[in-house]
């Protein structure tokens, strides 16, 4: 590698090192005012996309219209104008409507904090690639490996973050460390551009000069066209018409089929990755920082087809694509969740493989340097679609996570119509039933560690799927051309039967996540045989945010009362909380920051009054209608519900209003982290009262959330207390029937020692452990590495 080569080389690098840090921090600088949604991230990437989009027209059309000398000059002028942008700041102002319109929101605050910034970067990739080719180099003709340099730095990006960043710096340091990096890739561009103006022009694909104004087969110019005969008038219109008919056949500018195949190649596999981001932290695990995964995946396999070696190109993705879309569908269909180190790490090799498939049909289309710009441009557009469709439409006009089905059966679909004949003779028989084998085994092997997925597999459903799967499969390696169809019909006839499951109430969705109250039959199974009663049936409604419970209510009251369940248990710590409160009626005023499907009304009465933080409106309206659940309802309390982000909605609260206050918003797997740190804490304080009680719901299958509270209450001067519920210690005894429906809970109260000595005394809370080995949370710096469940 020479020095030129090294030079643009770095400096792609280094653009796109900047592009994908800047991505992850400014998500998470946003990603609190809506609650730590999914979602969140999904809408940032439809504005990165959008704002790439831009950043390719201006390099595509900068360099049609001025060439690359002039283009360089305007690019630089344009990146080191935007040091007045400097150092980074993203504006969060009109928070208080995020909740309210959070996409619009979203796309607001990106794009007036780093609109411009961001486009300025997005343009580099493709610029310097038509800048290389133009330095008369040995590979100029080709600089396609800059592409490959680019995902590089993505990816290092991309990873360092959480690993390195976050963990280690602040975001107000973030942001100076990215600022200066921006400087640095101005230099660097500046040098490039020197490169640029010194070398001698390529003869390849032209130098500098205007494509669209070059004349025909070196024609000299209209002013310079002598002519002789009589008739000097005509002959100048024949002339010109033969000089617009060339230019028409602009060599910057493909064929309209041949850009739709580039979008439709690039719409799938963005589509991919985002509906599987989606779908793997709603519908199986918010696991922190999964969303990091399928992006590198994406990256990854930009990186390997876009290399100088053809290796990765050359090999078959089709014939593993169409299994392995098969059995992500059957996954999907037959909600295969456990165990998550399973299932999560075959959903992103399926999203890998369609990278591949579809990003190397990408590289094998790559055009002449020429088109270059073009072709950037409408790869960009297909990822703009996909971002569109996972991020706006989907959510509209789907109330599951369907748009990963759809995406898969997408891509099986076009694997199968794209194929070149309909049977691939290089693909022996023992590779097919190889293949055939590898997907029954990972199809069973959950069922090894679950019941309920070997039930549902063994089922009579489960057995024809699994069946009709192994046909498609064999049309697949017969009829490869044809098997397209036949899936469809599979598809469409699975579809129409999960949407009429009967144990499913309702289904909905919003910007914060997919809502769901499912009716569950416990229909005889005996904790402890005495307390059963032939012939009862319980039905029992439980709210399901994504894969965490919400709350239970049981709907018979045949026998007895309905009473709070789940985390909520009379025996339980919420329990002995309220039992401290209603001795000299302590707790008149309570506050809680999520709603769930109300349980905590229950404990309500008539002296008392309550406030409902809760974020999103739907959750709300679920758990006001009577048909799904009644401690609302049926609650003896004022209440009130103030809909919006509760550390936004507080600031509006006067101090000392609260007895207690209740902060139920951990227990989600996407923990909310401005709600944790010191200047959320110094709010909860100043909100109650002198002698008021916070009490913290902190169950959670992925972090370890009480050394954080710990640290904060120690900074504080507050003194706290931690109960982990066991029900099988519960004095009074739960029939079978309410009993199997009881979690154990993780709950900290902090505040007046009055309350906590009783507590400790009557209720068995005990005293913390210090937490100094944990570092304190600031609105500028959390470490949930730190805290993560290893």
């Amino acid at each position: 590698m020479n020095i030129v080569t090294a030079v643009f080389t770095i400096c792609v690098f280094v653009g796109s090192f900047l592009l994908f840090m800047i991505q992850p921090m400014v998500g998470k600088i946003l990603l609190p005012y809506l609650g730590g949604a999914a979602a969140v991230w999904t809408t940032c990437m439809l504005f990165f996309q959008l704002a790439l989009l831009a950043g390719y027209l201006y390099a595509e059309k900068s360099i049609r219209y001025l060439g690359c000398q002039r283009q360089s000059i305007l690019h630089l002028l344009l990146m080191t104008g935007a040091f007045i942008l400097l150092p980074l700041h993203v504006d969060t102002s009109g928070a208080e409507f995020a909740a309210a319109t959070p996409t619009g929101w979203l796309l607001a605050r990106l794009t007036s904090s780093i609109g411009f910034l961001f486009f300025m970067i997005a343009a580099n990739a493709p610029l310097l690639q038509r800048y290389y080719s133009e330095t008369g180099q040995h590979d100029s003709a080709d600089p396609y490996f800059l592409y490959a340099a680019s995902n590089v730095g993505s990816l290092l990006a991309l990873l360092a973050y959480p690993f390195i960043f976050e963990p280690m710096l602040r975001l107000s340091e973030q942001q100076v460390l990215w600022s200066g990096v921006y400087i640095l890739q101005t230099l660097l561009v500046m040098l490039c551009c020197i490169v640029l103006w010194r070398a001698k022009p390529a003869k390849i694909g032209g130098s500098g000069e205007n494509y669209a104004n070059r004349s025909p087969a070196g024609a000299e110019p209209d002013a310079e066209i002598a002519f002789t005969n009589v008739d000097d008038f005509v002959n100048r219109l024949i002339e010109k018409e033969k000089q617009d008919q060339q230019r028409s056949l602009d060599p910057t500018r493909p064929a309209w089929k041949k850009a739709l195949y580039w979008c439709l190649l690039g719409f799938v596999p963005c589509s991919a990755m985002l509906s599987v981001t989606t779908h793997v932290a709603t519908d199986i695990a918010s696991v922190p920082l999964l969303w990091v995964l399928p992006l590198s995946l994406y990256l990854i396999s930009f990186i390997m087809v876009f290399a100088r070696t053809s290796y990765w190109r050359t090999i078959r993705w089709e014939r593993y694509l169409f299994p392995a879309v098969m059995l992500a569908m059957l996954f999907y269909h037959f909600r295969i969740i456990e165990p998550i180190w399973f299932t999560i790490p075959v959903h992103l090799a399926v999203v890998f493989i369609i990278c591949m498939y579809f990003h190397g049909r990408l590289a094998d289309e790559r055009p002449p340097v020429p088109q270059l710009n073009s072709y950037f441009v409408w790869m960009s557009t297909g990822g703009i679609a996909a971002g569109i469709f996972n991020s706006l439409i989907a959510p509209v006009i789907f109330v599951t996570q369907v748009e990963y089905a759809c995406t898969l059966l997408v891509a099986a679909c076009l694997c199968s119509y794209l194929s070149e004949s309909y049977f691939d003779h290089t693909h022996s028989a023992v590779r097919r039933l190889l293949v055939s084998g590898t997907l029954l085994f990972l199809l069973f092997f959950p069922g090894w560690f679950d019941e309920i997925n070997l039930s549902r597999l063994m089922s009579e459903n489960g057995m024809f799927m699994t069946f009709m799967t192994l046909v498609t499969l064999y049309v697949f390696n017969n009829f490869r051309r044809g098997a397209w169809a036949l899936l469809l019909c599979i598809s469409l006839a699975a579809f129409f039967q999960t949407i009429s499951d009967p144990k499913i109430v309702m289904i909905d969705r919003s910007f914060f996540g997919i809502l769901r109250v499912t009716r569950l039959v416990n229909d005889g199974e005996v904790v402890d045989p005495d307390l059963k009663v032939d012939g009862v049936k319980d039905i029992f409604h439980c709210l399901s945010h994504g894969t965490t419970l919400h709350g239970i209510e049981r709907k018979i009251d045949d026998m007895r009362m309905s009473y709070p369940l789940s985390y909520y248990a009379r025996e339980g710590p919420v329990g002995s909380i309220f039992r401290v409160g209603n001795i000299n009626r302590n707790f008149k005023s309570i506050g809680v920051v999520g709603l769930g499907c109300g349980t905590l009304a229950w404990y309500g009465r008539p002296w008392q009054h309550f406030d409902f933080f809760e974020i999103d409106q739907k959750v709300v309206e679920i758990a006001q209608n009577p048909e799904y659940f009644t401690f609302l309802k049926n609650s003896k309390a004022v209440i009130r519900h103030i809909v919006g982000d509760a550390r936004i909605s507080l600031q509006k609260i006067p101090d000392h209003s609260y007895d207690l206050l209740i902060l139920d918003a951990y227990s989600s797997d996407a923990v909310p982290v401005h709600l944790m740190t010191l200047e959320a804490f110094k709010l909860y304080q100043s909100k109650i009262k002198a002698d008021g009680l916070l009490l913290f719901h902190i169950s959670n299958r992925y972090f370890k959330l009480a050394p954080v509270i710990k640290r904060n209450c120690d900074e504080l001067g507050i003194e706290c207390l931690r109960s982990f519920d066991e029900p099988a210690r519960y004095s009074i005894r739960y029939d079978w029937y309410d009993y199997d429906q009881i979690n154990r809970a993780d709950w900290i109260a902090a505040g007046n020692p009055k309350h906590l000595a009783m507590l400790k005394l009557y209720a068995k809370w005990d005293e913390m452990e210090a937490a100094s080995g944990y570092s304190l949370w600031t609105d500028d710096y959390a470490n949930l590495l730190q805290i993560y469940m290893w």
